[in-house]
């Protein structure tokens, strides 16, 4: 062997001749190697006055004394230029960029620089470290993420794409201070985005809350100014058709339009400011389907719904379908929420069950669990919304009142009278009557009377009286039938009014 395997240092044969010379050499190629440090790297061309001991490391397409050696260690020693092939795992210290390259066999590369790919790590730490819950840790100031052009062999598009196994997981961005949680954003333990904030990390409140079926964007606590819809009709006890003065309600009966009252009833006023004092259970039953559209969904299955009143005297227990719950007493908008069961499809009870006497005013029940704030829609169309389910055929004029609708004696002993409605029913109505008796002359009290125009009399009657509706009712129309049990006077076929004493009405109902 004439030279040694890794540095190619030559070695003295037996019996050399000139032995120094040999030995100097390699003396010489040890020092150029030994603790390698070259003035630069990728150098084509020689310097023009290199000085003894200069090395480089040289260049692609290298020219004069350097071409042919590119990726070799270039050195001048005694007025020439000697080169050196580099082995896999040589380093050197390049003097011009303050660097350390290494030789992987076929170039020079940065010491310690990203390998072209990395796979499989177990963790990674930028500027901190890494553990077990946090496998990739990085603490910096700035962080770019910039698209791949078209002209770099990208689309010029920067999708950054986030994924979870199951709809209860979480997956979110959780922003911190002194890594106290303070806001959330994604899909946070179900599929729909939402944005969350918190005071202190512990407790949290549900900013927005956009439902991934509908598109449709909820703010659970409310915008200022802008408060949500309240499912329930009448909620300021401020329509009252049936004339009802306050007082005791009896297990199923209607007192303030709407509202009714609930098992073992109850006894409920209300104040001029609003104010409702309530015994015992009170109750109303909200349109499933009809309170689900508007916010977009068939029905109110799973929703999470809120109760809130202002000001209540006293814990306000409630039941809304089959989910119990209390508000607690207090100043201000007191609310609590719920989630129905997700077999709640249909319409639902909102129950008032205080353990003893209870004010409140404003009761408000919406979708979300937060409650937002109070408004009051205008009284007519809350009137209107009321007559959808109880109206009282309108009557004109002073005492007796006059039906607003023309009647005929149809036959010997029916009067009818056709009554289209000015709000359209629910639901095909019951009649509801005061149940007035007849009189012959203009009536009073809780009395009817029938005037015939053509005959210029009021209508006798023989027998008992009976009222109903001639066909079945529709949600629009329907036809009153008075029914004699023996016989009306007045002209066949005559043409009148219908007079009602002060006490005296005709409802219909198409209540839930």
């Amino acid at each position: 062997m004439s030279s040694t395997p890794h540095l190619a240092l030559p070695l003295i044969a037996a019996a050399q001749a000139q032995k120094h010379v040999t030995h100097n050499e390699a003396i010489a190629s040890l020092d150029a190697l030994v603790q390698l440090a070259v003035k630069e790297q990728n150098r084509t061309a020689p310097p023009a006055a290199p000085e003894e001991g200069d090395r480089f490391l040289v260049g692609e397409n290298a020219t004069g004394a350097f071409a042919s050696h590119e990726g070799q260690i270039a050195l001048f020693d005694l007025g020439i230029w000697r080169f050196f092939a580099p082995r896999p795992g040589w380093r050197a210290y390049v003097e011009a960029e303050d660097l350390v390259v290494v030789f992987n066999g076929d170039e020079w590369k940065t010491f310690g620089s990203i390998p072209d790919e990395i796979q499989n790590l177990e963790r990674l730490g930028l500027g901190t470290s890494a553990d077990g819950l946090n496998r990739l840790s990085a603490k910096l100031n700035a962080a770019l993420f910039a698209a791949l052009t078209v002209e770099e062999g990208g689309t010029g598009d920067l999708r950054f794409v986030l994924n979870k196994g199951t709809e209860a997981s979480v997956l979110s961005q959780l922003y911190q201070r002194g890594f106290s949680a303070r806001a959330e954003t994604g899909l946070i333990g179900n599929d729909d985005f939402s944005i969350r904030v918190s005071p202190d990390g512990s407790l949290w409140r549900d900013a927005l809350v956009i439902d991934r079926r509908t598109g449709i964007a909820s703010f659970p606590s409310g915008l200022t100014n802008a408060p949500r819809a309240n499912l329930l009709i009448n909620a300021a006890f401020s329509v009252n058709q049936r004339r009802f003065a306050g007082g005791a309600l009896g297990e199923g009966v209607y007192g303030f339009d709407r509202w009714k009252g609930g098992p073992g009833g109850c006894t409920v006023t209300r104040a001029t400011d609003g104010t409702i004092t309530l015994t015992g259970s009170i109750e109303q039953v909200i349109d499933g389907a009809q309170a689900a559209a508007e916010f977009g969904a068939a029905n109110l299955a799973g929703a999470t719904l809120t109760l809130s009143v202002e000001n209540p005297s006293g814990p306000l227990p409630f039941l809304i379908g089959s989910k119990a719950a209390t508000i607690p007493a207090g100043s201000g908008r007191q609310a609590t929420s719920v989630t129905l069961d997700g077999g709640e499809t249909g319409n639902i009870t909102l129950r008032l069950q205080p353990g003893g006497a209870c004010s409140f005013k404003h009761v408000k029940l919406e979708v979300g669990a937060q409650a937002t704030p109070w408004s009051a829609p205008p009284l007519d169309i809350e009137e209107y919304r009321c007559r959808r389910t109880y109206q009282r055929l309108a009557t004109t004029g002073g005492a007796p009142g006059i039906l607003g609708y023309v009647a005929q004696r149809v036959g010997m002993n029916i009067i009818d009278a056709v009554c289209t409605l000015p709000v359209p029913m629910r639901a095909d109505p019951t009649l509801l009557t005061s149940g007035f008796a007849w009189l012959n002359a203009p009536p009073s009290g809780n009395q009817v009377g029938f005037f015939s125009n053509s005959s210029a009399v009021w209508a006798a009657l023989s027998g008992s009286l009976t009222v109903t509706t001639a066909t079945p009712a529709s949600a629009s129309c329907v036809v009153l039938r008075f029914r004699a049990g023996t016989s009306f006077t007045a002209a066949a076929g005559g043409v009148g009014n219908l007079h009602l004493g002060s006490d005296a009405f005709i409802a219909l109902e198409a209540e839930l």
